[in-house]
């Protein structure tokens, strides 16, 4: 966007509202998102404009799309250009996206047909049981077979997702799935598409979005989440999502629906 151009209302922080969703391995942000430079998720990502197209980039190319489905650590930016969007993040080892993968055809991004309705399935659902059940459609009308995955890095993500360590013992991690470190680390990339350390951030992230609550400052939010501090807590988000922890959840402009039992359970 030139000088000479006025800001689009999608710009603006102010302008922002809408709902987030949270499973324990996806979580969907629906409402009006604010654009955002390029940056990489460790989640697999999949966007759809509920009012008409949006413009996505993606390895530096930049479409106009009304969907679309980009890969884990994808290099990406999105402009909503004023349509309200629902941005899916999948877990790289979640069944969600096991069943998406083979849509790519080992790219890092492809545009996905809509059935009829089901953008106003996903745009009205009012809560995480009718969210969940308009998402299973748009996987059931999008998807063909589920690619596997390997016993031993699907059992290190459960593994790192119930124990959100500090830190990554990656030595401990190979000793238990029987392999050397070098072989799990080229095993996890290949298989999950992102480092071992990354994804374990980003679980921390996804933490982060299922603890807060309105007052919760960001230091507290931060140590809740097991960063180490705000500030690694910030940069996180900035190098994952273009944006500030506050923008989207602090400025209480977005209502969170904790879609799990045991992310309900844990506020209590």
């Amino acid at each position: 966007m030139t000088s000479e151009q006025p800001p689009h209302p999608s710009h603006s922080p102010a302008s922002l509202h809408g709902t987030i969703y949270v499973w324990p391995d996806r979580w969907v942000v629906r409402g009006q998102l604010m654009a955002n430079r390029p940056h990489r998720h460790v989640s697999a990502s999949l966007l759809l404009g509920l009012d008409g197209a949006f413009e996505l980039e993606v390895d530096g190319e930049r479409r106009q799309t009304s969907a679309a489905l980009v890969a884990p650590d994808a290099r990406q930016a999105l402009d909503p250009v004023g349509t309200r969007m629902l941005v899916m993040q999948l877990d790289p080892d979640s069944p969600a996206w096991r069943r998406l993968v083979t849509a790519l055809h080992g790219r890092d991004t492809v545009d996905l047909p809509l059935a009829p309705g089901l953008t106003d399935a996903l745009a009205s659902a009012a809560d995480c049981q009718a969210m969940a059940a308009a998402l299973e459609r748009l996987l059931g009308a999008t998807t063909t077979e589920e690619a596997p995955l390997d016993p031993r890095v699907a059992r290190i993500c459960a593994h790192l997702r119930d124990t959100l360590p500090e830190r990554l013992d990656a030595g401990a991690l190979a000793e238990n799935a029987g392999i050397s470190v070098s072989r799990l680390t080229h095993l996890f990339r290949e298989q999950t598409g992102v480092p071992l350390r990354r994804f374990l951030l980003h679980l921390k992230i996804t933490r982060a979005v299922a603890r807060w609550h309105p007052g919760m400052t960001l230091s507290a939010l931060a140590a809740e989440a097991g960063f180490y501090d705000q500030p690694h807590l910030i940069r996180t988000a900035r190098e994952m999502f273009d944006a500030l922890p506050s923008i989207y959840i602090s400025a209480g402009q977005f209502d969170i629906c904790r879609c799990a039992p045991h992310l309900q359970e844990s506020l209590r």
